[in-house]
């Protein structure tokens, strides 16, 4: 269980590192299953039931030969990410940082920048990029599958941020940021009167392997290139809480599975979108949904 001032860091800076949550056996059992679905890769399962949403590159052609691969769902893939959407420590976590008893899972992410190549993440805000859920999806979990430190490009932050409203077009402007030695500095921005921390000063946040990172899904975030010799893996696991309504007239890749009229509970959209935690009690695989 996270303790009050674990809790209260996270509400003062918009971001957590929780600790360890995975085993190395587990990290490699998620490993194997990472390559195992990259080998198949997107055409292999068109006509395969049980595939991931999206397997994409997300790398732009400012980055020329980079890659950094993105795995949408790929809980829906594999077993062993599916139980992990469960894992009783990290959606306790996700519940009281949240202060909900009733979270349902938005989406997952795996995350993988491979060695000397692996692509930026530009400085972002998750919350604006997923127009089609409101109010905003607090909290998402970040559960390194190497060790990401500075390095290999792990996650910047910027502490405070989370409460300075949505300024996804500010951060937009800042995409030339790309080099680990660019990364702490945004200018530009000033900070609303009466925010708690009014200086943007944006830190490394290292995540070693088998930890989980927390952070608010308004909190200014984002990851420079890999230019070293390891791979950066992660998956990012993004939450609902009980409040979260679907909004019909937004776009993103989930819309599809959403089984929804507008306005209608996304606890409710359907088996994309399983439940993690009701009445306050972690579910389990095989619980009612």
């Amino acid at each position: 269980m996270l303790a009050a001032n674990q809790v209260e860091t996270f509400h003062r800076n918009g971001f957590l590192n929780g600790g360890s949550v995975l085993s190395i056996a587990e990290v490699e059992k998620l490993r194997a299953e990472v390559d195992r679905v990259l080998a198949i890769g997107s055409k292999g399962f068109e006509r395969r039931k049980r595939k991931p949403v999206l397997i994409t590159n997300l790398v732009d052609s400012a980055e020329g030969s980079r890659i950094f691969w993105q795995i949408v769902n790929i809980w829906e893939a594999s077993e062993s990410f599916r139980r992990l959407l469960y894992h009783p420590f990290i959606v306790a976590a996700i519940a009281r940082l949240a202060n909900t008893d009733e979270l349902t899972i938005w989406h997952d992410q795996l995350l993988y920048k491979p060695p000397r190549t692996g692509g930026v993440t530009c400085w972002h805000q998750d919350a604006p990029l997923w127009p089609i859920i409101r109010p905003m999806t607090p909290v998402s979990a970040w559960i390194a599958l190497d060790d990401a430190d500075v390095d290999n490009g792990c996650m910047w932050m910027t502490p405070g941020s989370h409460t300075w409203g949505n300024q996804i077009e500010f951060l937009r402007t800042q995409s030339h940021i790309r080099q680990v030695s660019e990364f702490g500095r945004l200018e530009g921005f000033t900070p609303p009167p009466g925010a708690r921390i009014r200086t943007v000063t944006p830190v490394s946040c290292p995540v070693k392997c088998g930890e989980v990172s927390f952070h608010h899904s308004l909190t200014w975030h984002g990851a420079p290139v890999n230019f070293s010799d390891r791979p950066r893996r992660a998956i990012a696991i993004h939450y609902m809480t009980g409040d979260a309504r679907f909004v019909a007239s937004g776009h993103h890749v989930m819309k599809p599975y959403v089984s929804l009229q507008d306005g209608e509970p996304m606890s409710r959209a359907g088996s994309n979108f399983p439940r993690v935690m009701e009445a306050g009690k972690v579910m389990r695989i095989g619980d009612r949904q």
